[in-house]
């Protein structure tokens, strides 16, 4: 087994999963009733959802194009290392920064949704990681 290929692969797959369970509400909860209830609840926290998704995605292209060569691949090992967890931070203090509103009485599972993201780009750093251990060893 190629570690570096197989962590390459879960760091991008888990970092466009984040984005996709991220923005899940949007595609999930319709009606004007929870437009402004939804807008409160992505700009929660310090970068809000906006911030999760571009660290995240910056994740993936960083780990996509370490193996293309046009820059020092040690140092692109690590850039993702730290848009990973950077990605992981954000989510944490915006699932932290979270407070439930009547959005939440009609669809319980968005009261884990906040969770679900954090535990979702976990594998993000961690596959980086792997993925540097691998190739700078």
């Amino acid at each position: 087994m190629d570690l570096r290929a197989v962590s390459r692969r879960v760091g991008i797959a888990a970092a466009v999963v984040t984005v996709v369970a991220l923005v899940a509400p949007y595609a999930v909860i319709s009606g004007p009733e929870y437009a402004s209830q939804l807008a409160a609840y992505y700009a929660s926290g310090v970068v809000g959802w906006g911030g999760i998704a571009l660290f995240a995605l910056l994740s993936a292209v960083v780990i996509a194009s370490v193996e293309r060569g046009n820059v020092d691949p040690g140092t692109l090992a690590g850039v993702a290392v730290v848009l990973g967890l950077a990605a992981t931070v954000s989510a944490a203090s915006w699932a932290l920064a979270v407070e439930p509103s009547p959005v939440f009485r009609d669809h319980l599972w968005l009261v884990w949704h906040a969770r679900a993201v954090v535990a979702l780009s976990v594998p993000v750093p961690l596959a980086a990681t792997a993925y540097a251990w691998d190739l700078l060893s």
